[in-house]
């Protein structure tokens, strides 16, 4: 007969190796791989640059690889149910859209079957009375409906994580939901913090101690390259600076530069990169041989709220970093902050005074040894984001969010 066995085994009888079938049946059930009973997390982005990959993406790699749980990420919303079977969490990266609010609906139906939680994850401002006119990017959120879009799906979320404390209380100022979280964003090893060279440091500062290079990184956001703020904007108070030490100091800009210093663009005097994709990004830095960064920002709610990447950069690096004095910078310490372009050029000169280049070399050993404490890979950072995602929001079981939200 077609497909019956022409070598029948009957049931008891011996098989290769000398066990029978019961003897097989028998046997215990193969353990589980460690994946089975891992957490599941899935993340919805809204870019897949460097917002992306700081919040979301980052973390997302070393919650694989340390198999803490199994994370995915996509742009591609899901609306069958059975693709959240087994799922913890659920994150949405600053959604905006009015499609984007009903698929959030669809989401709290399935909730209901699956228990999973959702996040709002966002590391801007998206509230459009709060974003300056200079920041050439406004236009994607200068809308009442996007604004009410935000709010509508921040609601509905069972918790919202954003960068800092002056943003999260910004963000409850202005909805209804005040499960806000700070997790900050933090720097992988990997990417940025095996760079690390204090010989090299040294090297370049004594090489160029007659025209430090002084660098700031940044892109059009900060400029008012549409003229729109009258030429105001997070460099308008420092441009003099600039234009009248560029024979004292060596200055360089990557991504962008201010429209009032073109001249001095074109002339030469001011090197100028375009900005590099976020795998070059650390070594084009490095191979600046930068002996001063520099972050200067116009005070406002929009900047207040923003992270301190600038900052924890130039620490993870090891470059002395001159800030904005102002909430954004908070981690900075307080010798290296200035309020005015006045007193960035006393700081520069401060720090940067050759004589006293003991001064600098310690500089150099603080501010890694502050960088190696915003690492992503320790267990207290990369749990931050653990905690968020698998606890409820003010759950007394947080230890490492706790640091964050006090």
């Amino acid at each position: 007969m077609i497909g019956s066995n022409p070598f029948p085994q009957p049931f008891g009888s011996p098989l290769p190796g000398g066990r029978t079938m019961a003897q097989v049946k028998q046997q215990p059930k193969k353990p589980q791989p460690r994946e089975a009973g891992m957490p599941r997390f899935i993340n919805y982005l809204a870019d897949y640059s460097g917002c992306g990959h700081w919040r979301l993406i980052w973390p997302e790699n070393v919650i694989n690889m340390t198999q803490r749980g199994i994370s995915q990420s996509t742009t591609a919303m899901v609306a069958d149910p059975r693709w959240y079977q087994g799922v913890k969490a659920v994150t949405l990266q600053r959604q905006a859209s009015k499609s984007q609010v009903e698929f959030t609906k669809h989401l709290k139906k399935v909730q209901q079957e699956f228990g999973f939680k959702i996040i709002y994850e966002v590391d801007d401002v998206v509230f459009r009375e709060e974003i300056p006119d200079y920041n050439k990017f406004k236009f994607a959120f200068d809308t009442e409906e996007v604004r009410a879009n935000c709010v509508e799906i921040m609601d509905m979320a069972d918790e919202i994580t954003l960068t800092c404390d002056f943003m999260r209380k910004l963000f409850q100022s202005k909805l209804t939901n005040q499960k806000v979280t700070v997790i900050p964003n933090f720097v992988p090893y990997n990417w940025m913090g095996y760079l690390f060279d204090r010989s090299k440091i040294q090297q370049n500062y004594d090489s160029n101690k007659r025209k430090p290079r002084v660098l700031y990184t940044g892109s059009g956001a900060h400029y008012d390259v549409g003229n729109k703020n009258g030429g105001k904007d997070d460099f308008s108070h420092v441009n003099d600076i600039v234009r009248k030490t560029v024979d004292k100091y060596q200055w360089i800009f990557v991504g962008a530069y201010p429209p009032p210093l073109e001249d001095l663009i074109k002339s030469g005097k001011i090197e100028f990169y375009q900005w590099k994709s976020l795998l070059e990004y650390p070594n084009f830095i490095v191979g600046l041989n930068a002996q001063l960064m520099v972050a200067p920002l116009t005070e406002n709610n929009f900047n207040n709220s923003k992270s301190d990447i600038k900052f924890v950069e130039a620490a993870t690096l090891g470059i002395p970093c001159l800030c904005q004095d102002m909430h954004t910078y908070s981690t900075a310490p307080d010798d290296l902050k200035f309020k005015t372009g006045e007193e960035l050029e006393e700081k520069m000169d401060w720090i940067l005074n050759y004589k006293n280049r003991k001064r600098y070399y310690q500089n150099i050993g603080k501010l890694r040894e502050y960088g190696l404490t915003r690492r992503l890979e320790s267990n207290e950072n990369i749990g931050c984001r653990m905690e968020a995602l698998t606890t409820p929001y003010g759950d007394p079981s947080r230890k490492y969010l706790r640091r964050w939200n006090p």
